[in-house]
């Protein structure tokens, strides 16, 4: 992250993956993953716990598909960082829940 007047902006490390927008599967593995992403914070904030991990089963499941039918390594990381983020909200939603209580 770079800091400039006090607003956080992202700046990719030079190896980081990012998605190639004129790669048509790139575009439709985007909006696979942003689907997953937005169904499993709703199952989070609805304290569905057993879907939310059924929709980080997903996201596993899209990692492999990359990996081994799609040869495309890229989309590999994308889905792991993507993983990884998902298990960090559940993680967050269950301290939430023990301060809560």
């Amino acid at each position: 992250m770079t800091h400039s007047n006090n607003v956080a902006h992202s700046v990719p490390a030079a190896n980081t993956p990012a998605f190639d927008l004129s790669n048509p599967q790139h575009l439709a593995m985007r909006k696979l993953m942003a689907d997953i992403h937005i169904h499993h914070v709703q199952a989070l904030a609805e304290n569905l716990l057993t879907t939310a991990a059924k929709y980080r089963g997903m996201v596993i499941g899209l990692k492999k598909v990359a990996l081994y039918v799609l040869h495309d390594e890229s989309l590999f990381w994308l889905c792991f960082e993507l993983e990884s983020a998902l298990e960090a909200f559940e993680e967050l939603n269950q301290i939430q829940a023990r301060a809560a209580a």
